[in-house]
């Protein structure tokens, strides 16, 4: 998901190349093209809701948080025992071994057996548990419980059962998304996210109701965990081996892995050929089944246009083109290194890079023509952990795409949640730049500040004094700069925290890095802070403690000077209505998700709800990210970094194989971003017209055999033309200015769609297919 901004990018550009003629023999109209990208986003934020990555957090959950709060040791012996003794009779005699360790050894110890803990706590004395009564049933609230432990229907699940983790996430999302979409807000966003046709509120929440689902791997082209332990990947060669459809005589081994040149293919295909035949049935005036026809398209797209961000093809186009190629006797790894090395000699890319970027851009290009390998899962890593022992090999006749780890998730999840704060914020305002408000905060502040005897005014004295700054110097500064900017700016995050302290914390990565190196506002620099600075005390938690003291705080009703009880949250929400930034839906939805995360925070004394839970989710993260960047930062100073093999090489976005080093869909993710991007709205535009002209001006008799098209976009690559080149030559020709070619202006395209159609395959009939039932099949039965 990164950033979620891209896929619109690609909209946009489908939106501009669809003739109108094309559009008029479909009785579409341009804003009824908003639609397609509502589908294409939908799919992207529904990651926010992934059972499976949420139950899998509970071991985590048991392990690091609630058997090391079981007191002494013999709490902890009594609590392991216990489990040991219904896990199995083996597992029990390593309990003497973990009550000689520390509390963490004793939950580290007892992750292996912590599956049947439901039943397990009724058998526990009812002092074992004294501090954490009610743990195991907090734990199903929060995170949701298992679709086999669900009433009724397997494969419709009330929203309870993803827990108020899950709920909370999709009422904010909901909220969201009316303010990018809906008619009806009045101070509507600017930018990229300003073009879009707005569509009425109804539509956008029957939409979003029905469309907001969940993470499912082959919706994005992700390498999926079917097989948990990846150690174990290999074994399974109908799903993670190369396929062998592109083989011949001379390409003797290359090949798409099969999840997607067998699986996702075939998905897409199937899915596509339904919505020709659908589109037979939907009657002229109804435009409400055109519009969720459009919806349905829109999530097929995104997993066309995912497979050039998060894949190796792009990398894999520039290693097939190099000159001169692999010889007869030139070892793979020799020919990766000099492919490496050439390229940083010859591409602009490296070429303009200074230094340390050049070594990380090689570095990168090195790392993502190759493959990882996995040591068995343990107990607590059952998906298997990266060898630190065996180098990983190389990948150059294997196309495959990235796995999404669980840090990977957080990380894109925490990247995501902040490309929803960039929405809001003015376009040319670069989101590192903590010094720009988002647009709504003037208003929504200072409605705040302004309510005469209220809370704001007094935060905002007290606030400013601290700092030695004067209240209206703060709101000139702010808003004429100057030399008080960034200690005016800081009086404003010290007032959002008191007031919002979990939007500041989500949206602020500042707020976060202070929380992770323990530092009190006052003492936390005004600027950019030092490696130093992020590194902060050693860790007691002090001010991620009162981070949570003042979020559960900000969840209570008051009574206000206005009149109007309410907790913090739902009075910045009517100021947010008030001031136009969102519409009444958008209103009621995000007042649903802070009263989830109110009856959460009631759950369990010293345990957090749903908000608190994601402060600390934050937290941990910002620290991992940190870690990760510096040591991005060590290895961009040495060269000898760029030929490390090992899987992981200390910087966990350069793990060979994940997302964070495979992505290609932000500005921050080179080398190769203008690639993918070109490559991504070129397939995802020419299906779409390819769509348009069949449902428009049908053929009787005729289907278009969508597999023929789909293996063509998604192939492994040739050795010199094809499409892939010709659309990256377009974009480059100075004529062309950076524009991005359409389905029309390659021939090879629009050549194979005429003889696809001429192909026996086209007058087969029409066969209703099952494999996007059995891949989300597959990926609910991890649960």
């Amino acid at each position: 998901m990164g950033d979620i901004s891209r896929h619109r990018d690609i909209f946009l550009n489908t939106r501009e190349g669809i003739p109108a003629s094309l559009l008029d023999k479909c009785k579409l109209k341009r804003n009824d093209l908003t639609y397609l990208e509502m589908g294409n986003y939908l799919t992207d934020v529904s990651q926010f809701r992934d059972p499976v990555m949420y139950i899998f957090s509970k071991q985590r959950v048991w392990r690091d948080f609630i058997i090391p709060k079981a007191g002494d040791k013999a709490m902890a012996y009594r609590a392991v025992a216990a489990l040991a003794s219904v896990a199995s009779a083996a597992v029990a005699t390593q309990v003497s071994d973990w009550i000689s360790g520390t509390g963490g050894k004793v939950a580290a110890g007892a992750a292996g057996v912590l599956a049947g803990a439901a039943g397990v706590l009724a058998l526990l004395p009812t002092d074992t548990f004294a501090d954490i009564g009610g743990a195991d049933e907090w734990i199903d609230q929060m995170f949701g419980t298992p679709i086999e432990l669900t009433i009724g229907d397997l494969k419709q699940r009330d929203e309870k059962h993803y827990g108020y983790v899950g709920q909370f996430f999709q009422y904010a999302i909901e909220g969201m998304t009316q303010l990018l979409f809906a008619q009806d807000v009045t101070n509507k966003v600017k930018g990229d996210w300003g073009k879009l046709d707005r569509i009425p509120d109804a539509s956008v929440q029957s939409v979003f109701k029905e469309f907001f689902t969940q993470y499912y791997p082959h919706e994005h082209t992700d390498q999926p965990p079917y097989t948990w332990d990846a150690s174990r990947r290999p074994e399974k060669e109908d799903w993670y081996g190369p396929g062998k459809r592109q083989r011949n005589l001379i390409d003797k081994e290359v090949g798409v892995m099969n999840a997607v040149d067998k699986h996702y293919v075939q998905y897409l295909s199937e899915g596509l050929a339904q919505l020709q035949e659908e589109w037979k049935k939907i009657k002229p005036d109804d435009n409400t089944a055109r519009h969720k026809w459009l919806v349905r398209m829109g999530k097929l797209l995104h997993g066309v246009e995912d497979w050039y961000f998060h894949s190796n093809v792009v990398e894999l186009i520039r290693m097939r083109a190099h000159r001169p190629a692999q010889g007869e006797t030139e070892a793979t790894e020799d020919f990766l290194k000099r492919f490496v090395t050439e390229t940083a000699g010859k591409d602009p890319e490296f070429i303009l890079a200074d230094g340390p970027e050049k070594i990380r851009l090689q570095r990168r290009l090195y790392r993502r023509l190759r493959f990882p390998v996995y040591e068995r899962g343990d107990k607590i890593n059952s998906g298997g952990t990266l060898s630190k022992t065996k180098k990983s090999t190389p990948s150059l006749h294997h196309a495959y795409p990235a796995f999404p780890s669980q840090q990977d998730t957080a990380h894109t999840l925490m990247h995501a949640l902040e490309n929803l704060e960039f929405k809001t914020r003015h376009p040319s305002a670069p989101k590192s730049d903590s010094g720009i408000l988002p647009p709504w905060a003037p208003c929504v502040l200072g409605k705040f500040l302004s309510a005469h005897g209220g809370p704001g005014e007094k935060l905002l004295k007290e606030k400013a004094a601290a700092r030695g700054i004067q209240t209206a110097t703060v709101v000139a500064a702010i808003v004429a700069g100057g030399p008080e900017r960034n200690k005016a700016m800081a009086v404003v995050i010290d007032v959002m925290r008191e007031w919002v302290p979990l939007i500041v914390t989500l949206l602020d990565e500042g707020e976060r890095q202070r929380l992770v190196a323990d530092t009190a506002p006052l003492d936390w620099p005004l600027g950019k802070p030092t490696a130093e600075d992020l590194k902060g005390k050693p860790r007691e938690g002090i001010e991620m403690t009162n981070q949570l003291k003042r979020h559960a705080d900000a969840l209570e009703p008051q009574m206000h000077e206005d009149g109007i009880k309410e907790n913090n949250y739902e009075r910045a929400i009517r100021y947010l209505r008030d001031c136009g930034f969102i519409n009444d839906a958008g209103k009621d939805a995000l007042l649903k998700s802070f009263a989830i995360d109110h009856k959460s925070q009631k759950l369990l004394e010293k345990a957090p709800g749903a908000g608190g839970f994601l402060i600390q989710f934050s937290i941990e993260l910002q620290s991992a990210l940190d870690k990760g960047d510096a040591a991005t930062e060590k290895l961009n100073q040495s060269k000898d970094s760029i030929q490390e093999q090992l899987s992981d090489n200390g910087a966990f976005n350069e793990i060979i194989g994940s997302h964070s080093l495979m992505s290609k869909d932000t500005l921050t993710s080179p080398p190769f971003f203008d690639d993918a991007k070109v490559l991504a709205s070129v397939a995802s535009s020419t299906v779409f017209h390819v769509m348009l002209e069949q449902v428009g001006t049908p053929v009787a008799g005729k289907r278009l055999p969508w597999k023929t098209l789909l293996h063509r976009l998604i192939r492994y690559p040739t050795t010199s033309g094809g499409w892939e080149r010709t659309a990256m030559a377009f974009f480059r020709a100075p004529e062309n200015r950076g524009k991005i070619p359409r389905y029309t202006d390659i021939p090879e395209l629009t050549g194979l769609v005429r003889t696809a159609l001429e192909s026996r395959e086209a007058g087969q009939p029409f066969e209703k297919g099952t494999k996007d039932d059995d891949l989300k099949n597959e990926y609910i039965a991890l649960e």
